[in-house]
Protein backbone atom coordinates (compact mmCIF):
# COMPACT_ATOMS: atom_id res chain seq x y z
CA UNK A 1 0.00 0.00 0.00
CA UNK A 2 3.08 2.30 -0.02
CA UNK A 3 2.86 4.74 -2.36
CA UNK A 4 4.85 7.54 -4.02
CA UNK A 5 5.17 11.43 -4.41
CA UNK A 6 2.45 12.16 -2.02
CA UNK A 7 0.80 15.10 -1.06
CA UNK A 8 1.40 14.25 2.19
CA UNK A 9 1.27 17.03 5.22
CA UNK A 10 1.01 17.16 8.99
CA UNK A 11 -0.61 19.06 11.26
CA UNK A 12 1.62 22.25 12.71
CA UNK A 13 0.60 21.65 16.01
CA UNK A 14 3.24 18.80 16.05
CA UNK A 15 6.04 20.75 14.87
CA UNK A 16 5.08 23.16 17.75
CA UNK A 17 5.52 21.00 20.62
CA UNK A 18 8.82 19.91 18.72
CA UNK A 19 10.06 23.40 19.32
CA UNK A 20 8.81 23.54 22.60
CA UNK A 21 11.03 19.79 23.28
CA UNK A 22 14.16 21.19 21.69
CA UNK A 23 13.75 24.36 24.00
CA UNK A 24 12.74 22.23 26.94
CA UNK A 25 16.62 19.80 26.18
CA UNK A 26 18.45 22.93 25.11
CA UNK A 27 18.55 21.54 21.38
CA UNK A 28 19.83 24.27 19.26
CA UNK A 29 17.29 24.18 16.01
CA UNK A 30 18.91 26.43 13.61
CA UNK A 31 20.94 24.15 12.29
CA UNK A 32 18.89 21.49 12.16
CA UNK A 33 16.66 23.41 10.17
CA UNK A 34 18.88 24.46 7.61
CA UNK A 35 17.92 23.91 3.76
CA UNK A 36 14.24 22.87 4.61
CA UNK A 37 12.93 26.65 4.70
CA UNK A 38 11.43 26.85 8.01
CA UNK A 39 12.71 28.49 10.93
CA UNK A 40 12.33 28.64 14.68
CA UNK A 41 10.22 31.71 14.21
CA UNK A 42 8.10 30.55 11.32
CA UNK A 43 7.27 27.16 12.76
CA UNK A 44 5.96 28.81 15.77
CA UNK A 45 4.05 30.88 13.65
CA UNK A 46 2.79 28.44 11.57
CA UNK A 47 -0.75 27.59 10.80
CA UNK A 48 -1.29 25.79 7.57
CA UNK A 49 0.47 22.00 7.90
CA UNK A 50 4.02 21.29 6.66
CA UNK A 51 4.94 18.85 4.17
CA UNK A 52 5.65 15.40 5.18
CA UNK A 53 9.24 15.07 3.21
CA UNK A 54 10.02 18.34 5.03
CA UNK A 55 9.30 17.09 8.30
CA UNK A 56 11.01 13.32 7.72
CA UNK A 57 14.15 15.26 6.67
CA UNK A 58 14.00 17.36 9.77
CA UNK A 59 13.67 14.34 12.23
CA UNK A 60 16.11 12.49 10.21
CA UNK A 61 18.81 15.71 11.36
CA UNK A 62 17.74 15.15 15.15
CA UNK A 63 17.93 11.42 15.35
CA UNK A 64 21.78 11.91 13.76
CA UNK A 65 22.52 14.47 16.31
CA UNK A 66 20.75 13.11 19.23
CA UNK A 67 20.85 9.11 18.24
CA UNK A 68 17.85 6.51 18.79
CA UNK A 69 15.00 6.65 21.00
CA UNK A 70 14.91 10.32 21.62
CA UNK A 71 11.61 10.74 19.77
CA UNK A 72 9.91 8.68 22.94
CA UNK A 73 10.24 12.27 25.25
CA UNK A 74 9.01 13.62 22.39
CA UNK A 75 5.70 11.59 22.11
CA UNK A 76 4.96 12.21 25.80
CA UNK A 77 4.04 15.62 24.70
CA UNK A 78 1.46 14.35 22.25
CA UNK A 79 -1.58 14.94 25.01
CA UNK A 80 -5.07 15.08 24.12
CA UNK A 81 -5.16 18.99 23.32
CA UNK A 82 -1.84 18.15 20.71
CA UNK A 83 -4.32 16.50 18.59
CA UNK A 84 -6.67 19.07 18.27
CA UNK A 85 -10.54 18.52 17.58
CA UNK A 86 -9.76 14.96 17.01
CA UNK A 87 -8.56 15.03 20.74
CA UNK A 88 -11.65 16.14 22.35
CA UNK A 89 -13.72 14.34 19.72
CA UNK A 90 -12.29 11.02 21.46
CA UNK A 91 -12.46 11.94 24.74
CA UNK A 92 -16.34 13.32 24.87
CA UNK A 93 -17.70 9.98 22.93
CA UNK A 94 -20.59 7.98 25.18
CA UNK A 95 -17.89 5.31 25.54
CA UNK A 96 -14.60 3.46 24.43
CA UNK A 97 -16.16 1.88 21.41
CA UNK A 98 -17.23 5.07 19.88
CA UNK A 99 -13.77 6.75 20.99
CA UNK A 100 -12.19 3.91 18.92
CA UNK A 101 -15.09 4.68 15.97
CA UNK A 102 -13.80 8.37 15.82
CA UNK A 103 -9.94 7.12 15.53
CA UNK A 104 -10.54 4.84 13.05
CA UNK A 105 -11.98 7.18 10.77
CA UNK A 106 -9.84 10.21 11.45
CA UNK A 107 -6.51 9.03 12.58
CA UNK A 108 -5.45 9.84 9.42
CA UNK A 109 -5.73 13.21 9.74
CA UNK A 110 -3.19 13.47 12.02
CA UNK A 111 -0.92 10.88 11.09
CA UNK A 112 -1.77 10.21 7.23
CA UNK A 113 1.22 7.78 6.91
CA UNK A 114 -0.38 5.07 8.95
CA UNK A 115 -3.98 4.56 8.52
CA UNK A 116 -6.29 2.38 11.09
CA UNK A 117 -8.72 -0.60 10.41
CA UNK A 118 -10.72 -2.17 13.33
CA UNK A 119 -12.29 -5.34 13.58
CA UNK A 120 -13.83 -7.87 16.35
CA UNK A 121 -11.72 -11.00 16.56
CA UNK A 122 -13.34 -13.56 19.10
CA UNK A 123 -12.29 -11.60 22.83
CA UNK A 124 -10.43 -9.11 21.45
CA UNK A 125 -10.83 -5.68 19.16
CA UNK A 126 -8.22 -5.40 16.66
CA UNK A 127 -6.56 -2.55 15.29
CA UNK A 128 -4.22 -3.33 12.24
CA UNK A 129 -2.04 0.23 11.03
CA UNK A 130 -1.09 -0.31 7.19
CA UNK A 131 1.64 1.67 6.15
CA UNK A 132 0.77 4.34 3.14
CA UNK A 133 3.32 5.59 2.50
CA UNK A 134 7.94 5.08 2.01
CA UNK A 135 9.24 6.21 5.56
CA UNK A 136 12.55 5.45 4.62
CA UNK A 137 15.03 5.23 7.44
CA UNK A 138 12.42 7.48 9.71
CA UNK A 139 10.09 4.43 9.43
CA UNK A 140 10.27 2.87 13.18
CA UNK A 141 10.59 6.62 14.71
CA UNK A 142 7.23 7.74 12.72
CA UNK A 143 5.66 4.63 13.85
CA UNK A 144 6.35 5.13 16.78
CA UNK A 145 5.06 8.22 17.64
CA UNK A 146 1.78 7.81 15.81
CA UNK A 147 1.38 4.65 18.01
CA UNK A 148 2.02 6.81 21.01
CA UNK A 149 -0.77 9.14 20.03
CA UNK A 150 -2.74 6.05 19.61
CA UNK A 151 -2.26 4.72 23.04
CA UNK A 152 -2.74 8.53 24.74
CA UNK A 153 -6.30 8.45 22.55
CA UNK A 154 -7.19 5.36 23.97
CA UNK A 155 -5.87 5.73 27.39
CA UNK A 156 -7.45 8.70 27.95
CA UNK A 157 -11.44 7.92 27.35
CA UNK A 158 -10.65 4.22 28.96
CA UNK A 159 -9.65 5.74 31.95
CA UNK A 160 -6.59 3.39 32.78
CA UNK A 161 -3.21 2.41 30.45
CA UNK A 162 -3.44 -0.05 28.11
CA UNK A 163 -2.04 -2.90 30.62
CA UNK A 164 -3.60 -5.99 29.37
CA UNK A 165 -3.57 -5.46 25.96
CA UNK A 166 -1.01 -6.35 22.99
CA UNK A 167 0.60 -3.97 20.68
CA UNK A 168 2.39 -5.90 17.89
CA UNK A 169 5.34 -4.04 15.65
CA UNK A 170 6.77 -5.30 12.25
CA UNK A 171 9.65 -4.30 13.30
CA UNK A 172 12.63 -5.84 14.94
CA UNK A 173 13.18 -5.20 18.41
CA UNK A 174 15.47 -2.16 19.20
CA UNK A 175 18.53 -1.14 21.05
CA UNK A 176 16.50 1.09 23.64
CA UNK A 177 14.32 -1.45 24.07
CA UNK A 178 14.00 -0.60 27.65
CA UNK A 179 13.00 3.02 27.26
CA UNK A 180 10.59 1.53 24.16
CA UNK A 181 9.17 -0.52 27.14
CA UNK A 182 8.77 2.14 29.56
CA UNK A 183 7.16 4.45 26.75
CA UNK A 184 4.29 2.02 25.80
CA UNK A 185 1.84 0.00 28.20
CA UNK A 186 0.59 -2.92 26.68
CA UNK A 187 2.69 -5.75 26.17
CA UNK A 188 5.24 -5.46 23.19
CA UNK A 189 6.02 -7.94 20.72
CA UNK A 190 8.25 -7.85 17.78
CA UNK A 191 8.88 -8.95 14.32
CA UNK A 192 5.39 -9.12 13.58
CA UNK A 193 3.59 -9.44 9.99
CA UNK A 194 1.78 -6.03 10.43
CA UNK A 195 1.45 -3.36 13.04
CA UNK A 196 -1.45 -4.22 15.19
CA UNK A 197 -3.00 -3.76 18.86
CA UNK A 198 -5.19 -5.80 20.54
CA UNK A 199 -7.48 -4.76 23.38
CA UNK A 200 -9.68 -6.73 25.12
CA UNK A 201 -13.46 -6.38 23.43
CA UNK A 202 -15.06 -5.82 27.53
CA UNK A 203 -12.88 -2.43 27.61
CA UNK A 204 -14.70 -1.28 23.74
CA UNK A 205 -18.02 -0.78 26.86
CA UNK A 206 -16.18 1.24 29.17
CA UNK A 207 -18.06 4.81 29.58
CA UNK A 208 -16.42 7.56 28.79
CA UNK A 209 -16.02 10.09 32.11
CA UNK A 210 -15.53 13.30 29.90
CA UNK A 211 -18.50 12.06 27.89
CA UNK A 212 -20.58 15.38 26.29
CA UNK A 213 -23.00 15.33 23.69
CA UNK A 214 -23.49 18.02 22.05
CA UNK A 215 -19.91 19.11 22.37
CA UNK A 216 -18.70 15.25 20.53
CA UNK A 217 -21.63 16.51 17.61
CA UNK A 218 -19.78 19.65 16.93
CA UNK A 219 -16.27 17.97 17.36
CA UNK A 220 -17.29 15.13 15.20
CA UNK A 221 -18.05 18.12 12.64
CA UNK A 222 -15.35 19.67 13.25
CA UNK A 223 -13.40 16.75 12.34
CA UNK A 224 -15.21 16.07 9.13
CA UNK A 225 -14.38 19.29 7.85
CA UNK A 226 -10.47 18.54 8.56
CA UNK A 227 -11.31 15.26 7.00
CA UNK A 228 -12.53 17.15 3.91
CA UNK A 229 -9.56 19.59 3.50
CA UNK A 230 -7.44 16.78 3.99
CA UNK A 231 -8.59 14.48 1.05
CA UNK A 232 -8.93 17.69 -1.02
CA UNK A 233 -4.79 17.87 -0.68
CA UNK A 234 -4.01 14.14 -1.36
CA UNK A 235 -4.63 12.24 -5.04
CA UNK A 236 -8.34 10.73 -5.34
CA UNK A 237 -6.98 7.01 -4.94
CA UNK A 238 -5.51 7.84 -1.73
CA UNK A 239 -8.54 9.22 0.12
CA UNK A 240 -10.67 6.41 -1.54
CA UNK A 241 -8.18 3.76 0.18
CA UNK A 242 -8.28 5.41 3.21
CA UNK A 243 -12.29 5.52 3.53
CA UNK A 244 -12.38 1.67 2.72
CA UNK A 245 -10.19 1.06 5.14
CA UNK A 246 -11.57 3.39 8.06
CA UNK A 247 -14.50 1.27 7.87
CA UNK A 248 -14.41 -2.22 9.44
CA UNK A 249 -16.94 -4.80 7.98
CA UNK A 250 -18.36 -1.91 5.10
CA UNK A 251 -17.02 -1.33 1.98
CA UNK A 252 -18.47 1.74 1.18
CA UNK A 253 -19.73 2.23 -2.32
CA UNK A 254 -18.39 5.01 -4.60
CA UNK A 255 -21.45 7.39 -3.80
CA UNK A 256 -20.93 7.17 -0.40
CA UNK A 257 -17.45 7.82 -0.26
CA UNK A 258 -18.06 10.78 -3.00
CA UNK A 259 -20.91 12.18 -0.73
CA UNK A 260 -18.17 12.35 1.86
CA UNK A 261 -15.86 14.43 0.52
CA UNK A 262 -18.75 16.85 -0.62
CA UNK A 263 -18.10 15.55 -4.56
CA UNK A 264 -20.13 14.51 -6.87
CA UNK A 265 -19.31 10.50 -7.76
CA UNK A 266 -18.62 11.78 -11.57
CA UNK A 267 -16.24 14.10 -10.19
CA UNK A 268 -15.04 11.28 -7.89
CA UNK A 269 -14.81 9.12 -11.45
CA UNK A 270 -12.80 11.73 -13.27
CA UNK A 271 -10.16 12.62 -10.42
CA UNK A 272 -9.83 8.45 -10.04
CA UNK A 273 -9.89 8.23 -14.08
CA UNK A 274 -6.92 10.86 -13.71
CA UNK A 275 -4.66 8.92 -11.79
CA UNK A 276 -5.25 5.92 -13.93
CA UNK A 277 -6.95 3.89 -11.56
CA UNK A 278 -10.71 2.93 -10.54
CA UNK A 279 -12.93 2.68 -7.45
CA UNK A 280 -13.17 -0.99 -8.36
CA UNK A 281 -9.34 -1.64 -8.49
CA UNK A 282 -8.63 0.29 -5.11
CA UNK A 283 -11.51 -1.77 -3.74
CA UNK A 284 -9.80 -4.74 -5.33
CA UNK A 285 -6.21 -3.74 -3.90
CA UNK A 286 -7.47 -3.30 -0.27
CA UNK A 287 -9.90 -6.62 -0.60
CA UNK A 288 -6.26 -8.55 -1.10
CA UNK A 289 -4.35 -6.51 1.28
CA UNK A 290 -7.19 -7.33 4.01
CA UNK A 291 -7.49 -10.76 3.00
CA UNK A 292 -4.29 -11.43 3.74
CA UNK A 293 -4.16 -10.07 6.78
CA UNK A 294 -6.69 -11.83 8.27
CA UNK A 295 -6.58 -15.22 7.12
CA UNK A 296 -2.30 -15.16 8.31
CA UNK A 297 -2.96 -13.10 11.25
CA UNK A 298 -6.33 -14.01 12.98
CA UNK A 299 -8.69 -16.23 13.91
CA UNK A 300 -11.98 -15.34 11.78
CA UNK A 301 -13.23 -18.42 9.91
CA UNK A 302 -13.06 -17.79 6.03
CA UNK A 303 -16.66 -17.04 5.78
CA UNK A 304 -16.23 -14.35 8.27
CA UNK A 305 -13.80 -12.54 6.29
CA UNK A 306 -15.42 -13.08 3.22
CA UNK A 307 -18.21 -10.78 5.13
CA UNK A 308 -16.06 -8.46 6.74
CA UNK A 309 -15.01 -7.60 2.98
CA UNK A 310 -18.06 -7.07 1.29
CA UNK A 311 -18.86 -10.47 -0.16
CA UNK A 312 -22.26 -11.86 0.63
CA UNK A 313 -21.04 -15.52 -0.78
CA UNK A 314 -18.11 -16.77 0.66
CA UNK A 315 -17.91 -18.95 -2.45
CA UNK A 316 -16.95 -15.50 -4.26
CA UNK A 317 -14.70 -14.79 -2.23
CA UNK A 318 -12.74 -18.18 -2.62
CA UNK A 319 -12.73 -17.22 -6.32
CA UNK A 320 -11.61 -14.50 -5.95
CA UNK A 321 -9.02 -15.15 -3.78
CA UNK A 322 -7.78 -18.08 -6.04
CA UNK A 323 -7.57 -15.66 -9.02
CA UNK A 324 -5.26 -13.02 -6.96
CA UNK A 325 -2.66 -15.68 -5.19
CA UNK A 326 -3.74 -19.33 -6.98
CA UNK A 327 -4.92 -21.07 -4.05
CA UNK A 328 -7.77 -21.25 -1.76
CA UNK A 329 -7.91 -19.19 1.14
CA UNK A 330 -7.81 -22.56 3.24
CA UNK A 331 -4.64 -23.46 1.51
CA UNK A 332 -3.15 -19.89 1.90
CA UNK A 333 -4.18 -19.75 5.58
CA UNK A 334 -2.32 -22.79 6.20
CA UNK A 335 1.44 -21.75 4.50
CA UNK A 336 1.26 -18.73 6.08
CA UNK A 337 1.09 -19.91 9.66
CA UNK A 338 3.56 -22.43 8.66
CA UNK A 339 6.25 -20.08 7.63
Amino acid sequence: MHQKDQQFVLPTAYLKLFVQYAGATGLDLDPLLQGTGLSVKSLLKAQRAIDFETVRRMLARVTRHLGEGWHLALGERFTVPAHGALGFAVVTAPDVRAAVRVLLRYFGIRGPFLWPSGAVEGEEYVIRFYESQTMGAERRLLIELALLSMQGLIERPLGHTLRGARLAFALPKPAYCPALERSFHAELVFDARRHSLRLPLSWLEQPCAMHDGAMHRYLLARCEEELRETAGGLPAELTVRQALLATPGHMPSLGEIAAGQNLSTRTLIRRLKRGGTSYGAIREGVRRTLATDYLANSGLSISRIAYRLGYQDPSNFGRAFRGWFGESPGSYRKNARAR
